[in-house]
């Protein structure tokens, strides 16, 4: 579906590489984690896959066409795109934020049809949020938005869904939600990117991972790439990985232990080792 191949990124002329030198693949079905600390190009990452900004080197196709030879229609006609959910400051309802998706379908001076506004209900339906269907944006709790806005994405029926960061700032409730939602597209053949400061996110739902550092990545089956020893070198932060069986289903988790110290004297240490309760 899409494939990346030595791609590099700077966003000055003659500045330092955000990354480089990246390849990796999102068969069709899959779907593709993508972490990483904090600064190391997650969501530059995705803008460029995007084509939202320009790559340094390589190229990224998606149905084997590279992305920058495509016009823009041609590309979201491949392509949605679920960003961080936020507060709007425009206040439409829930049915019609999820039109909008089929804005690109619907020509110039154009209007959505019945169908349009049926189709959209339909979809909030299959996420359980019908009953917001004519409440304001502006008015939904962060998980209620996120669903809105994935619903958004699908009602034009993409091959491949990005989703930047969508189960951050959600309760354990919602952010389950929202894991359970990408499974279950999955299963329909949709390819998914999925941007995550979450770990055991990525164990739970993603085929393949990429995890991004400084200086290096790492590509691979998710089993392969998430380990104790990349979370320590990539994170910095020595973990235990755990494993559950429930209705028939195998879960991994991670239980964060201690920062990994360079210094292990406690007195020139910047966090402390022993705190007294």
């Amino acid at each position: 579906m899409l494939k990346a191949r030595n791609i590099s990124f700077s966003y000055k002329k003659h500045g330092p590489m955000l990354f480089e030198d990246l390849s990796f693949d999102v068969p069709k079905g899959s779907t593709l984690a993508i972490l990483g600390p904090n600064g190391a190009g997650k969501t530059t990452l995705l803008r460029c896959l995007m084509h939202f900004l320009t790559l340094k080197d390589g190229d990224v196709t998606i149905q084997d066409i590279p992305v920058s030879r495509m016009k823009e229609r041609e590309m979201w006609n491949y392509i949605s795109y679920v960003p961080q959910a936020r507060k709007l400051v425009f206040g439409y309802s829930a049915l019609d934020m999820v039109v909008m998706g089929l804005s690109q379908n619907i020509g110039i001076g154009m209007t959505p049809t019945k169908s349009d506004y049926e189709k959209a209900y339909r979809l909030l339906e299959q996420f359980g949020i019908s009953d917001l269907a004519e409440q304001s944006c502006n008015t939904l709790s962060g998980g209620q938005l996120q669903m809105v806005l994935i619903a958004r994405a699908l009602i034009k029926e993409p091959e491949l869904l990005i989703m930047d960061e969508p189960e951050t700032g959600l309760d354990m409730k919602n952010q389950m939600i929202v894991l359970e939602t990408i499974e279950a597209l999955s299963r329909n053949n949709l390819s998914i990117i999925i941007n995550t400061h979450y770990p055991d996110h990525a164990l739970r739902c993603a085929d393949k991972t990429l995890l991004l550092g400084k200086n290096s990545y790492i590509f691979g089956d998710t089993p392969d790439v998430i380990t104790e020893n990349n979370i320590r070198d990539f994170f910095g932060v020595e973990a235990y990985i755990t494993e559950a069986h429930c209705h028939g289903r195998n879960f991994k988790g991670i239980v964060p232990m201690e920062l990994v110290r360079k210094d292990p004297d406690p007195l020139h240490s910047d966090v402390p080792t022993d705190i007294a309760v």
